[in-house]
């Protein structure tokens, strides 16, 4: 992915993000913490530039209260996008993200933090919910960040069930179905009420394993992905 400049309102979601979340204070402004922040992302380009005054910004402030998950898709973006900037690592910005980023984890259930498989990756959870995942990838104005609503944050359960081969006769004949692309799946399930006992829930799905249902269908069981 390449880098590209943040716009203002980029900034104007992390700062009031700030005051939301208690780094900067119900009476301060927010514009210096902006101009910090801008001033990193978007560093001097030569020497004669190192005593330039604050970039040209002014924040613009918010009643409506971010998502918090919102907020880490915000912080994500800029990170990535200021990590290469020279003295990036030991700069105020990339300590006061840093705290942001702890704070709003703090708010967040236990589950929404864990490590989850995602395609061939592992992410934490909160990064494939609605309100991550919905959120542009570097915001051009402050409506297009989520609101909390009624600050209920619902994390989908991962399922983990039994691994199981798929055997196959000398005359496999799959059409289309599961066997013919994988040799594995991970049973989630048998019957009806579609549970399995707690000491078979040990693997969660993935693309070579993926999750199926035992159903009892024409006098057999048969896999089902749902």
């Amino acid at each position: 992915m390449s880098r590209f400049d943040l716009h203002p309102a980029h900034i104007d979601g992390l700062v009031n993000a700030g005051l939301q979340f208690g780094l900067i204070g119900v009476l301060d402004d927010l514009t210096p913490v902006g101009q910090m922040l801008l001033q990193q992302h978007r560093p001097v380009r030569d020497a004669e530039q190192e005593d330039s005054e604050p970039p040209d910004y002014v924040a613009t402030v918010t009643d409506r209260a971010l998502h918090p998950i919102a907020v880490l898709c915000l912080l994500d973006c800029y990170e990535y996008q200021t990590s290469g900037t020279i003295g990036w690592p030991t700069s105020e910005a990339h300590a006061w993200t840093n705290t942001l980023r702890k704070t709003v984890l703090t708010r967040l259930p236990a589950e929404a933090t864990t490590t989850v498989r995602h395609g061939a990756a592992y992410i934490p959870a909160y990064r494939i919910l609605a309100s991550y995942t919905e959120t542009p990838w570097g915001i051009t104005e402050l409506d297009q960040v989520p609101e909390l609503g009624d600050g209920v944050i619902e994390v989908p359960v991962v399922r983990k069930g039994l691994r199981a081969e798929i055997l196959t006769g000398p005359f496999h004949s799959p059409n289309k179905g599961l066997s013919s692309r994988v040799r594995y799946v991970t049973i989630l399930g048998v019957g009806e009420d579609r549970t399995l006992p707690a000491v078979a829930r040990i693997s969660e799905p993935s693309d070579d394993a993926p999750g199926v249902y035992l159903l009892f269908e024409y006098g057999r069981y048969v896999a089902r992905p749902r």
